[in-house]
């Protein structure tokens, strides 16, 4: 189950990346491992998003 936090951050991306981007979203899931929130966009799975539990993006 993702944090307040987390879902905070995926409702602002979302938005900017469908709204603003016309990139579509194609999953949405939690790594066990991590419990970070991670986020598979764009028309060729280009873009890779992970959201730490506090909502913090992860840098890799």
């Amino acid at each position: 189950m993702p944090t307040a936090s987390q879902l905070e951050k995926l409702y602002i991306l979302t938005n900017f990346l469908t709204f603003r981007g016309f990139q579509p979203i194609n999953i949405v899931c939690i790594d066990p491992r991590t419990n970070n929130l991670f986020i598979l966009a764009g028309q060729n799975d280009e873009i890779e998003i992970e959201i730490q539990p506090d909502g913090e993006l992860k840098n890799d």
